[in-house]
């Protein structure tokens, strides 16, 4: 097949953040199909200051591996404020069309939400060209956004609502990260044989428990004898970090570090809240490349996973939940829903509410206290993402999705 793939977000391991799109197209491309990415300039969390001006930026051409990616001009600065971001949005709904058509014809597209305002114009284009498009979902928006409170103007909720309508319609087949989102779409309304659940997956060459890479780690940053509560991620008004910011604020044990590495939308304010209140129990540390991340999750002794309360996340896991239990490290769990039960069918760790800094901090109390407890919960996890998130399955998975949308065209 000749498959194209439209993510604003590509990157490879050499990059801050999640690489799942990369070792998609790395497979495809390994098993003969001629792949082609339509990206933006950047990651999501790599920060970029481009050197060239906007209009010697505006399509440049790279080869990964077997995969030939188009990079689009894009405003980079997206965690600037929440206008950066919709500029980003924009900027790439424009330029990824134009990207689409210099990618030959595909049989098949596969685009990637959210962002959702680019999704709209790729599919235009497959629409005119008669290209069966596959829609993933990794969020819902604009419901996210709504239930979150960033999101709030009434016109542009109805026209990004009408926009994600639309694009169920007409999408050949949707695909969802999670049961949640999978059951959010059908239950409005969108029949289940369009639906396909694919579960993000874990490459077991790149994380799994590695004492000797966490040991190395600490000793370059002096974190020797220090109780390390990692949370390592994006950094945005979703990701709930000031219940981290609180706990530790009444932490007590000046042996436990809460270190954050990431970047985000909120970055700034995180430094500026740790600046202002002393808190010198919190290093805030800049974003580390997919490669080196189990570095640092086996330099931890606990790793926490966030999200703000609000019902769409029930149906959430992040994927730095399933980085954390491939590397063999306990997790604290502040996400209801799915995440939670994960954690829970797993034994991998202790889950407590999403706003409960107190709860929180007795479990980092607890576990820290008890390293059998935590080695133990640690081996509970690791096995269990062997057992049922394997990354190879996910990726099969997909390619036969792409495989039938493009039979049925």
């Amino acid at each position: 097949m000749n498959i194209a793939v439209v993510y604003q977000y590509y990157q490879g391991h050499g990059a801050p953040g999640h690489s799942l799109a990369y070792e998609l197209t790395q497979h495809l491309a390994e098993n003969g199909h001629a792949v082609t990415v339509i990206s933006g300039e950047t990651g999501y969390m790599k920060v970029e200051h481009p050197a060239l001006p906007w209009y010697r930026r505006l399509l440049r051409r790279e080869r990964h591996g077997a995969v030939q990616v188009i990079r689009m001009f894009t405003y980079t600065q997206l965690h600037r404020s929440y206008l950066g971001r919709l500029l980003s949005f924009i900027s790439f709904s424009i330029t990824a069309p134009l990207g689409l058509m210099c990618a030959g014809r595909p049989d098949v597209v596969l685009a990637s939400s959210p962002p959702i305002f680019p999704m709209f114009s790729v599919w235009l284009v497959c629409k005119l060209r008669g290209i069966p498009l596959v829609l993933e979902v990794r969020d819902l928006w604009p419901a996210s956004a709504v239930q979150m409170g960033i999101l709030r103007n009434r016109q542009l909720i109805g026209i990004m609502a009408w926009m994600e309508r639309l694009l169920y319609d007409q999408a050949q087949r949707i695909v969802t990260l999670t049961h949640g989102i999978r059951d959010d779409i059908h239950g409005r309304g969108w029949p289940a044989e369009r639906l396909e659940v694919i579960t993000c997956g874990i490459d077991r060459g790149m994380l799994y428990p590695d004492p000797q890479a966490g040991a190395g780690l600490r000793r370059e940053y002096g974190w020797e004898g220090r109780r390390i509560v990692l949370y390592m991620g994006a950094m945005g008004e979703a990701n709930n970090l000031d219940v981290l910011l609180d706990a530790a604020r009444h932490c007590e044990n000046r042996d436990v570090l809460f270190l954050l590495v990431g970047d985000g939308m909120r970055r700034r304010d995180i430094q500026r809240r740790i600046a202002e209140t002393g808190l010198a129990n919190v290093e805030l540390c800049e974003p580390v490349a997919k490669n080196q991340v189990r570095h640092w999750i086996c330099a931890a002794d606990l790793c926490v996973v966030t999200l703000q309360d609000i019902a769409l996340f029930g149906g959430a896991i992040p994927t730095k939940l399933l980085d954390y239990m491939a590397c063999g490290r306990p997790v604290l769990c502040g996400v209801r829903g799915e995440a939670a039960q994960i954690v829970c069918q797993a034994d991998a760790g202790l889950t407590f509410a999403p706003n409960d800094s107190l709860q929180l901090l007795a479990h980092i109390a607890r576990l820290g206290a008890d390293s059998q407890e935590r080695g133990r919960l640690g081996e509970n996890g690791a096995r269990h993402v062997r057992e049922h998130f394997d990354a190879h399955k996910g990726r099969v998975a997909m390619e036969a999705v792409l495989r039938r949308a493009a039979d049925e065209r």
